[in-house]
């Protein structure tokens, strides 16, 4: 009998690669939106002279898990494979409401007093052509 293995990957930055052990039968079991399960099985095997990783679709049906497992299990020796990997993606919950999140704290309004100074600035840089800082440094000629 064939011996299971769970879903075996190795996660590269956001991606997930599979890393199966051929020869091997994969079994992934997947929910749509209305929560009916789609299974599929797949044969892996590597091509002896070049190395190259070979897979074949055997089985998709709208089944459980559990169906495609042991449709697996049943042709494991057709193909003489020791090892089925299996991947079986919960159904997804209803979303739930989320408690309302607390506003974002908020900066203080400005001080009138700084606003009324700023204000004060850009007219006088306006009225001379020169910053406070310049103004105050040189008085301006008559």
């Amino acid at each position: 009998m064939a011996t299971l293995l769970s879903w075996t990957s190795v996660g590269i930055g956001d991606l997930d690669v599979f890393v199966p052990s051929p020869p091997c039968l994969v079994v992934y079991t997947s929910y749509s939106d209305d929560e009916r399960p789609e299974s599929s099985v797949t044969y892996f095997w590597q091509d002896e002279n070049t190395g190259v990783l070979n897979h074949q679709l055997l089985y998709m049906e709208p089944a459980p898990f559990e169906t495609a497992l042991a449709w697996a299990q049943e042709h494991a020796p057709t193909r003489s494979v020791e090892r089925i990997h299996v991947k079986h993606a919960r159904p997804k919950k209803a979303v739930e409401a989320k408690a309302a999140a607390k506003p974002a704290a908020r900066r203080p309004a400005a001080k009138k007093v700084a606003v009324k100074k700023a204000a004060a600035k850009k007219a006088a840089v306006k009225k001379t052509g020169r910053t406070a800082k310049r103004a105050a440094a040189k008085p301006a000629k008559k």
